[in-house]
């Protein structure tokens, strides 16, 4: 009877293949607002009328008519028919697809997952119904939680009475089959024959998914029994990896582009209650990267809000670890004390709720932070392991303006010095390590920190010349490390190695003598002998330093300029930001580079002055 696909495999897919991704692999698009605006791919226009609307996930052209969903957009673009786009949507999103089944098969499989659909709604509406009744133990629990009964109906929470058999009687009253009831997860065979009901005694949280049909339930605890959360089982409707608790609610209500990842169900009510209606919980597991593309769906921007004790910490770093991993914009928000947002609220209010998420931390201040309270005391030997940990995490910013607005911050923290803390963090971009006082070194250091290539090839060799010339003054006379290290940094030499051993001098400048530098750098004794070949007896320093200086002075600057372009070009080419967030970051960025080129301009007239 011929080939077909399941809605529900239909609907898959398109879930996995956000469709503002699928289209900017096509052509270049570009965030305005809420939307994404593009020049259409299937007619010749000089201004963009494409428009893409990641909320509903279709796009428009205005200009020639075309629209659609992605499924429509593979078709047209790569001239292929249904199927053809299905199958080239699932391969991109990993999805196995079978076509081997009839139109009866796949008929009789939404037929039944209909059937699931309406039995969990049937059972939701008998849950509400038990929590309605008064007085009941839920209903009084919830009500001293602050919560209203307005809210407890928006999102039909409910409750499961203390019954072996209770809902089971109700639904086969209503007509269904006891085998169709436990493949709905709501009841279980019991050892000695018959059945009984999964939930009992416990506060319903109905889960829906996207398109708001009841997919399954979470069921809480009233007193003081274990488990205190239990889920419905997996089932062919219900797959908690799949599912994010709240959800279906906030994909209407996205205005702001924000969504609040929380940890369970009563955060979730507990917010929509205090009038945060955008945020969702990962149902007590660990974020999926499933589920991490369905937040990149519906928001631009996640605030992750998890407990503070050391489980909330693991679950923390293992979501954003995921949501790095795609590309998602994130900020961590954590509550002083471990509190959760429901008690927070209840104690401060919802408007200091707000100026917490204002002031929600990045990745590399929240992991700077969880390093402060590991190593908190006051002692040298924690403050050099704060410094330690925290330069391990610097290393990792690669905007070099950002990595020094850090360093320093570390350095007024820990009463560390700045060039102790770079030679930290240089040794560990270069794969490098200390054992005693020995240095073992990895070429991977010069890949990421020469930036030679800035300075013109006819000028590169006297320039390395003249940062050789400075660095043997220092080697040979340690009086002049302070002298020359007075006005220019290990970080404004262009060469790798050349930057290694001005920190170390510049860190060890008060007990250099008698030392040898090949002893602590044997992977750089072949630079440093040629450094100590380097002819300096007929150079006056005093009347050649500042024309180094400013040498290797513009060369950084030009360096610098260059990285705040490409964060420029990052910043336009980023689907994440809206037109506001870009204008204020080419703003903001523009003004660092006006900066650096007046900077630079000084240097040339100094030159010319010279």
């Amino acid at each position: 009877m011929g080939n077909f696909f399941s809605e529900e495999l239909i609907n898959e897919i398109k879930d996995s293949n956000e469709i503002v991704d699928v289209i900017s692999q096509y052509i270049q698009v570009k965030a305005v607002g809420l939307s994404y605006k593009a020049l259409c791919p299937f007619h010749n226009e000089k201004t963009p009328s494409f428009i893409i609307n990641p909320e509903k996930q279709i796009y428009k052209c205005f200009g020639c008519g075309e629209g659609g969903d992605v499924i429509s957009f593979i078709m047209k673009m790569e001239n292929l028919d249904f199927i053809e786009s299905i199958e080239l949507l699932a391969k991109r999103a990993n999805i196995e697809i079978n076509r081997t089944e009839s139109l009866e098969d796949i008929k009789k499989q939404i037929k039944g997952k209909n059937l699931y659909y309406e039995i969990n709604k049937k059972a939701g509406l008998y849950f509400y119904k038990n929590l309605t009744k008064k007085p009941n133990p839920a209903l009084k629990y919830l009500l001293e939680r602050g919560l209203t009964s307005g809210i407890l109906k928006s999102l039909g929470l409910g409750y499961s009475i203390d019954s072996w058999n209770s809902l089971m009687q109700y639904l086969q009253e209503e007509g269904y089959h006891l085998s169709d009831i436990e493949k709905c997860g709501l009841i279980r065979p019991g050892k000695s024959g018959g059945y009984y009901d999964y939930f009992r005694n416990r506060i319903m949280f109905p889960i829906f998914n996207v398109r708001g049909e009841v997919v399954g339930f979470g069921g809480r605890v009233i007193d003081d029994s274990m488990p205190k959360y239990l889920n419905s089982p997996e089932t062919q409707v219900f797959s908690k990896s799949n599912i994010l608790y709240g959800l279906n609610f906030v994909r209407r209500d996205t205005r702001n582009r924000q969504i609040i990842l929380v940890e369970g169900y009563m955060d979730v009510v507990a917010l929509r209650q205090a009038g945060f209606k955008n945020a969702v919980a990962s149902l007590g597991t660990s974020l999926t990267e499933f589920q991490g593309k369905l937040l990149k769906k519906y928001c631009d921007e996640i605030i992750v809000c998890f407990d503070g004790d050391e489980a909330g910490e693991k679950a923390t770093m293992r979501s954003l670890d995921i949501l790095n991993k795609i590309g998602c914009r994130f900020r961590i928000l954590v509550l002083p004390d471990n509190k959760d947002p429901d008690d927070f609220i209840k104690l401060y209010g919802k408007d200091k709720f707000q100026e917490h998420i204002d002031n929600s931390m990045s990745l590399i201040d929240y992991k700077i932070f969880l390093a402060r309270n590991e190593y908190f005391g006051d002692t040298i030997e924690d403050k050099v392991k704060l410094a330690k940990k925290i330069s391990d995490i610097i290393k990792d910013v690669k905007s070099p303006i950002e990595r020094e607005g850090y360093i320093e911050k570390v350095a007024n923290e820990t009463g560390i010095s700045k060039e102790s803390i770079k030679l930290e963090i240089l040794n560990k971009i270069g794969n490098t390590f200390v054992h005693g006082s020995k240095f073992k070194y990895s070429s991977g250091y010069r890949k990421s920190n020469s930036y030679i290539e800035m300075v013109p090839p006819v000028e590169q060799k006297g320039h390395i010349i003249a940062e050789k010339q400075l660095i043997k003054f220092m080697i040979t006379d340690n009086k002049l490390i302070r002298y020359i290290l007075n006005s220019i940094s290990a970080e404004d030499f262009s060469v790798a190695e050349h930057q290694e051993i001005v920190a170390y001098l510049a860190s060890n400048m008060d007990n250099m003598k008698d030392k040898r530098l090949e002893e602590f750098f044997p992977h750089l004794k072949e630079n440093i002998n040629k450094i100590l070949l380097t002819d300096i007896e007929y150079i006056d320093l005093n009347n050649t330093l500042d024309k180094y200086i400013v040498n290797l002075k513009k060369y950084k600057l030009l360096y610098n300029i260059r990285i705040l372009e490409e964060e420029q070009h990052n910043i336009v080419n980023n689907p994440c930001l809206t037109e506001e967030e870009v204008e204020n970051k080419l703003l903001n960025i523009g003004t660092e580079i006006m900066k650096k080129n007046t900077q630079l301009q000084k240097l040339k007239r100094s030159m010319k002055g010279g």
